[in-house]
């Protein structure tokens, strides 16, 4: 490990936040380009213990409780950006763990020493986030089990304008059936976007899907999450400070018939 990264790690456990223009990276990156990270082969592969290690103690065998089930993630931010919307929803369900799914490098290297941070100077608090450096539209499957899921969040995404470029976009007629498969029956997908054409197409796509439903505004009001999707995030609060218009739809998990 280099020096910068030991001082970065020794920082980070002595609770001081890291700072951002040390991880800047370009907004978005290629979904479909080839990168190099470790990825589980199956979902039970992945190690919670690592990334949760207060719900996991040493030689509890992977339980974070007695004889009970282990513990598995149930909400996944996918492009969690700075993990601002981790950060936020961790207080709010501190037994709930919780994965953000990063593909550029260096910010998830920043979330990784931010969680750190937040642990050193908060003991006790933000032990139940984590966040991986993946590809979440090649690789999903790897990481979460039929129905594993309550909630995912795509918050801000990229809006891929040109025509040809759509199939990178992350939410998408296909992907759904991923996403679907991942997400509890009565669970639900969060999308906000500043881009109204992009709102529209998430929309359109969630509505178009037979195992997807819309949420009705008066549960919306009531759900404390939905404040956060314009607030929690970088992008969301640059588009708050320019006066910007955002485009949310809330869709739940629906059951067929024959399921």
């Amino acid at each position: 490990m280099s020096s910068n990264a030991d001082t970065a790690q020794a920082k980070s456990r002595s609770g001081r936040l890291p700072r951002k223009r040390f991880y800047r990276a370009r907004a978005h990156s290629n979904p479909l380009s080839d990168s190099h990270f470790p990825i589980p082969i199956s979902p039970a592969d992945f190690d919670c213990s690592h990334h949760y290690p207060y719900f996991f103690p040493p030689g509890s065998g992977g339980r974070s409780d007695g004889d009970a089930p282990p513990r598995k993630v149930r909400f996944a931010d996918i492009g969690c950006g700075f993990g601002g919307l981790l950060v936020g929803l961790s207080p709010l369900f501190p037994d709930t763990l919780m994965l953000g799914m990063e593909l550029r490098d260096k910010v998830t290297e920043y979330v990784k020493e931010r969680i750190l941070a937040l642990r050193a100077s908060n003991p006790g608090h933000y032990e139940n986030i984590s966040v991986v450096r993946t590809n979440s539209m090649k690789y999903l499957p790897n990481y979460f089990e039929k129905g594993q899921l309550s909630k995912m969040f795509f918050l801000f995404p990229d809006p891929h304008f040109k025509e040809k470029n759509h199939r990178r976009r992350v939410i998408s007629p296909q992907l759904l059936d991923e996403y679907a498969y991942a997400l509890e029956v009565g669970g639900i997908i969060y999308t906000i976007t500043d881009v109204e054409e992009l709102g529209d197409w998430m929309r359109s796509c969630l509505e178009d899907h037979p195992l997807f439903g819309a949420v009705p505004e008066e549960e919306l009001v009531l759900d404390p999450v939905v404040k956060l999707l314009s607030s929690a995030t970088e992008e969301g609060q640059k588009v708050a400070r320019n006066g910007g218009q955002t485009f949310r739809a809330v869709y739940r998990r629906i059951k067929l018939e024959e399921e």
